[in-house]
């Protein structure tokens, strides 16, 4: 979602950078308009021209760290390597709080539902592009575990648990 006038997409990049940071300071629900609008230094029309509402926001800012940071610069060579990578993404505190704060929105908010469904489908689709078409309930099998560990029991996600879960994988 880029605009060709260069100084629009400047003042979206700008934003976008300044609720990373919020985000990470204070947490996903510190990401108001009226905060980042004084973070970033810019009217709150500005953020409404851009955006509805604080989640579209957070859906944007989560797909174009998915889209851009992760897919393009990394090409995993095999399924360790793509579970590895998760891993440490999922570790990070901007990928927890995102993902937290977009999960439980999602129940109300049809657009971070189709969100969170985007990110599914562009983790997919990376994985495919190492072992071959998916099912869903393949892919599901394959990630889930990560999640899981990450998001509901809250244990460790560290590089064991992945060489665990890949040597349970290949072993069946």
């Amino acid at each position: 979602m880029t605009s060709a006038d260069p100084r629009i997409e400047r003042t979206r990049q700008h934003v976008l950078a300044c609720a990373r940071e919020l985000l990470l300071a204070e947490g996903a629900e510190a990401v108001t308009f009226s905060a980042l609008a004084r973070q970033a230094q810019v009217s709150r029309n500005t953020l409404y021209r851009h955006w509805a509402t604080p989640e579209q926001l957070l859906v944007d800012l989560t797909l174009e760290y998915y889209v851009t940071r992760i897919d393009d610069t990394v090409t995993p060579a095999g399924i360790p390597e793509f579970l590895h990578g998760l891993r440490k993404n999922l570790a990070t505190s901007e990928t927890a709080s995102v993902l937290t704060a977009l999960i439980a929105r999602a129940e109300r908010d049809a657009g971070t539902a189709a969100a969170l469904q985007r990110l599914a489908a562009v983790r997919k689709e990376a994985l495919a592009r190492i072992t071959g078409p998916l099912s869903d309930a393949q892919f599901a099998a394959l990630i889930g575990p990560l999640f899981y560990q990450a998001f509901v029991a809250r244990g460790r996600l560290d590089e064991a648990f992945v060489d665990e879960l890949v040597a349970l994988t290949t072993s069946t």
